[in-house]
Parts: C-alpha cells; sequence; structure tokens
C-alpha cells in the first residue's frame, strides 16, 4: 500500500514538473520518464555550452542537477533532476530554475 502510494506521489511530481516547465520555462522540453524518479531535462534550445549551462544553474539558480555530458556527448545540453522529493522542495527548486532562465 505504501509503495503504490509513494509511485503514486512520484508520477505526481513527475506530471506537476512537466506541466511547470511547459508554463514557466517553454524553451526546456522535458524527455518523457521511463519508471523512474530520475527526469532529464533539455536545454539545448538555449544554445549555451554545458560549463555555462551548469554554471547559471548552480550559481544563478543556486540548484546542483546532474549535468547531462557526464553520461557522455550525447547528454550535453540535458540536465536531470530527482523528483522523489516533497512537492514544496520540488516547487521551490523550480521557480529558483525559472527565475534563473527568465532573462
Amino acid at each position: 500500500e505504501w509503495l503504490d502510494a509513494v509511485r503514486n506521489y512520484i508520477k505526481e511530481n513527475i506530471t506537476y514538473t512537466k506541466v511547470f516547465i511547459e508554463e514557466k520555462l517553454p524553451k526546456v522540453k522535458l524527455i518523457p520518464t521511463e519508471g523512474t524518479y530520475l527526469v532529464w531535462l533539455d536545454f539545448r534550445a538555449y544554445g549555451l555550452q554545458d560549463d555555462a549551462l551548469n554554471d547559471k544553474i548552480v550559481h544563478q539558480a543556486g540548484l546542483w542537477f546532474d549535468g547531462g555530458s557526464m553520461f557522455g556527448k550525447a547528454g550535453e545540453g540535458f540536465q536531470r533532476i530527482n523528483v522523489a522529493c516533497q512537492r514544496s522542495v520540488l516547487t521551490q527548486a523550480l521557480e529558483k530554475l525559472a527565475k534563473a532562465f527568465e532573462d
């Protein structure tokens, strides 16, 4: 019963993230998940090199995601975030992200 509740909560966090990204960060694309709580975000539309993208996320947004380039060349321009957390924490992180990219 508790496992079903956790799975549902994570699924709702993924949906929440998708809607937030579509509304507040339309240049970012959320890659559909495949049974995990790690969400891939495609930032390539911003045209930033990975160092600049990571710097913006760490220093302007105050967040730490997994930079896609750590997974190889195909991951460049992507970031991976963990959405298996309280919705309030996820909301705060997404709001910081949106603020950093609002310019």
